[in-house]
């Protein structure tokens, strides 16, 4: 635990005294007091991540990796999707790449745990993935223990921590968190009710495009899933380990290597938001430099949102996940780095 333990000691809060200047020359300008409503509150939030904030390069991180849990048919799709969708991105063929190009952003995709013996008849080529994986077939089946060992969540989030140190080192300074792994939703729903105890009824959604059915036996396999783990409620990597995924674990690495390295990082939908509810938990001041995207269509979003104290700026009814929703977002960050910019400033009249 060594990088996590020397991550969470160098996140530092937001600068109080850099957002006020930010909100002092905000108001100074030529325009209705809070007149750009949230692009001014975000641009106060990114001046408080760092001093003068603009966006150079960006980046979409997508963790994938594969849940034993989708062999209980909790997903309409089957895992050999995770690859297909994966090999997808990789040749700049996916909706993330499609939106990442309009958004002039880059992709790169990190492989946790893709369990790659499910194809056997069609060749699937993973080319210029970057290969962390600590799971050969992905994680167990959460219903019948836990998915992966502590030490196995927590060097999963020590991945996204280096792959953030990694890029930025590279020059990039906008993150925008990304997933693939069929099976997700589940695994997502399952953390949040342990959390939060909310019913089940509220927080576990369609995901992939399940019937009513198969809605009610996802909620059954959650609620088996939490009762054959003992798993520790005050430990968030616990209840990660226990009832998570990789790819969640990875992506809880991102928001805390982000905060540690001070730059702005999105959340995307369900998953992402899951991810960064664990990161939270983990260090309070890692969601200084969250930024909320879009408002997915799971049900359980609104909640997360809710305890994270952040508001979506999008309301689109997206539910892909992929990193979609939070690349939309890009254009609207830069746009706040610039309301200050060659603005003029009220005039002193004596009136």
């Amino acid at each position: 635990m060594k990088i996590l333990k020397e991550t969470i000691d160098k996140i530092v809060p937001a600068s109080e005294e850099r957002m006020k200047k930010k909100s002092k020359e905000l108001n100074s300008i030529l325009k209705t007091p809070d007149g750009l409503g949230k692009m001014e509150e975000l641009a106060i939030r990114l001046e408080g991540m760092r001093e003068n904030y603009f966006p150079m390069k960006k980046l979409v991180l997508v963790m994938a990796a594969d849940n034993g849990v989708e062999r209980e048919g909790v997903s309409k799709s089957k895992r050999v999707i995770t690859q297909y969708v994966v090999e997808a991105m990789l040749n700049k063929k996916s909706s993330i790449n499609a939106l990442s190009k309009v958004f002039d952003s880059d992709v790169k995709v990190v492989d946790l745990g893709i369990d790659e013996t499910t194809d056997t008849k069609n060749e699937i080529d993973l080319f210029g993935i970057i290969d962390k994986k600590l799971m050969e077939n992905g994680t167990e089946n959460i219903v019948n223990g836990p998915a992966m060992t502590y030490e196995t969540a927590v060097k999963a989030i020590e991945v996204g921590i280096e792959m953030v140190d990694k890029f930025v080192k590279e020059g990039y300074n906008l993150f925008a968190t990304g997933e693939m792994g069929i099976g997700n939703t589940t695994t997502s729903s399952a953390i949040l009710k342990v959390f939060t105890d909310f019913s089940l009824d509220d927080i576990v959604g369609y995901g992939s495009g399940i019937d009513d059915k198969t809605l009610e036996h996802k909620k059954n396999v959650i609620r088996k899933a939490i009762q054959n783990n003992n798993i520790n409620e005050k430990d968030a990597i616990d209840i990660l380990a226990k009832v998570g995924g990789l790819d969640i674990a990875g992506i809880a690495g991102i928001f805390l290597g982000c905060a540690k390295n001070q730059v702005p990082v999105v959340i995307d939908g369900f998953i992402s938001a899951v991810a960064a509810l664990i990161a939270f938990k983990i260090c309070k001041n890692s969601r200084d430099y969250m930024i909320a995207s879009h408002l997915s269509e799971e049900p359980g979003m609104k909640y997360i949102m809710r305890e994270l104290n952040l508001e979506p700026s999008l309301f689109m009814k997206m539910k892909l996940g992929e990193g979609t929703g939070a690349v939309t977002m890009f254009p609207i960050i830069e746009a706040s780095c610039q309301i200050t910019k060659n603005v003029r400033k009220y005039p002193e009249l004596n009136i």
